[in-house]
């Protein structure tokens, strides 16, 4: 599972490479049509030539260890397969552009998981017992896989609350966002029939990738056209 995952992030990392380089050689082009014409509306250019605006990361994470925890206590998510795919993506992208390699395996928490205890422990516990100082949280708020229940056409949506907390034994041990709901995320698939070569588990990995590639957005600095 996880070479196929370090592959299809591969095939992420190659579409987006082609797409920078693609939008910089347009750029490039438009540029010097506008100094050939004596137009030159120079900041403009120079950003698009560079991939857009450059964008902050809302919260820079420690190079500690890390827990990334995707957290369903209701029981949502019905494919698991879209909890796995979310972590694996968060952790190579933040593998690659040098978040924290310090991430905690994912077989590491799903043996806590197997702990009769794990669902009296709070977040902070969980990431203490994982040797982790941080716990970067993704709570799902929704999952599903179908527009309507029982229709015949999957149209995945997958919503989550982002925060970071810290493990340290304090009373407060929120460090992103103030706000203390967390950052509001959302993804989903495109319609497609349920009756063809798509599969529940095809639509969950997909949500689980883009739930993850959104999540790993926020917190590494980026070109506006790299998003």
């Amino acid at each position: 599972m996880r070479a196929e995952m370090t592959r299809t992030y591969r095939g992420i990392k190659s579409s987006w490479r082609r797409r920078r380089t693609a939008l910089r050689v347009g750029a490039a082009i438009l540029l010097l049509q506008s100094l050939s014409a004596g137009c030159v509306p120079f900041a403009a250019a120079v950003a698009n030539m560079t991939g857009g605006d450059w964008i902050e990361p809302e919260f820079e994470l420690s190079q500690e260890p890390l827990l990334v925890l995707i957290d369903d206590p209701n029981g949502l998510v019905t494919e698991p397969r879209a909890i796995r795919e979310a972590y694996l993506t968060i952790s190579e992208i933040f593998l690659e552009f040098k978040v924290n390699k310090m991430i905690v395996p994912f077989q590491e928490w799903q043996r806590l998981r197997a702990d009769p205890k794990y669902a009296s422990y709070s977040v902070r516990q969980i990431g203490e017992k994982l040797g982790a100082r941080q716990v970067l949280h993704v709570g799902v708020e929704r999952f599903t896989l179908h527009a309507e229940a029982g229709a015949p056409i999957f149209k995945g949506q997958f919503a989550a609350r982002v925060k970071v907390l810290s493990t340290e034994r304090q009373k407060d041990v929120r460090l992103w966002p103030e706000g203390e709901s967390g950052r509001r995320l959302e993804v989903e698939t495109t319609p497609t029939p349920s009756d063809g070569e798509v599969t529940a588990a095809d639509v969950a990995k997909e949500l689980g990738i883009k739930m993850g590639q959104e999540v790993a957005k926020l917190f590494y600095g980026r070109r506006e056209f790299d998003s």
